[in-house]
């Protein structure tokens, strides 16, 4: 498979990986009173931070949205490296390799602070980023 593919696989997954991340951030329901008491807490406890007001709620969602939005902007990316690829892909290899570290990377943290899907979907698109680079080579 060639490295233009890949790139566009890549891309996909991670836009599945996207749509599923910004779903459970922003639509999934609280399932136990447990968990309500929770984001209560978190949404209740205001501390002082850099000069402005904030709670864990607020730290928590921001970085989930931002999270989103990072995904987003790797999926595009990928999709117009993939682009790329088709007319200079041996040009793209530092880049490859340099997303390919950083999926490693989700794929660890997901795998060891989060649960199985995300690590799978950052596992997929770093396998994605590996072989690109391979391919990339031949071009």
């Amino acid at each position: 498979m060639n490295a233009s593919i890949l790139l566009r696989v890549a891309s996909v997954l991670t836009l599945i990986f996207c749509a599923e991340h910004t779903y459970g951030t922003l639509v999934a329901p609280i399932r136990e009173p447990e968990d309500a008491a929770v984001f209560m807490a978190m949404q209740a406890f205001r501390f002082k931070i850099m000069g402005t007001i904030r709670t864990h709620w607020e730290f928590y969602r921001g970085l989930s949205i931002l999270f989103s939005v990072t995904l987003l902007l790797l999926a595009v990316l990928l999709w117009q490296l993939g682009t790329m690829a088709k007319t200079d892909a041996a040009r793209l290899r530092p880049l490859l390799a340099s997303l390919f570290l950083g999926y490693l990377a989700f794929t660890v943290l997901c795998g060891r602070y989060f649960f199985i899907a995300p690590a799978a979907f950052s596992a997929a698109v770093a396998i994605c980023l590996a072989l690109a680079f391979m391919a990339a080579h031949k071009n």
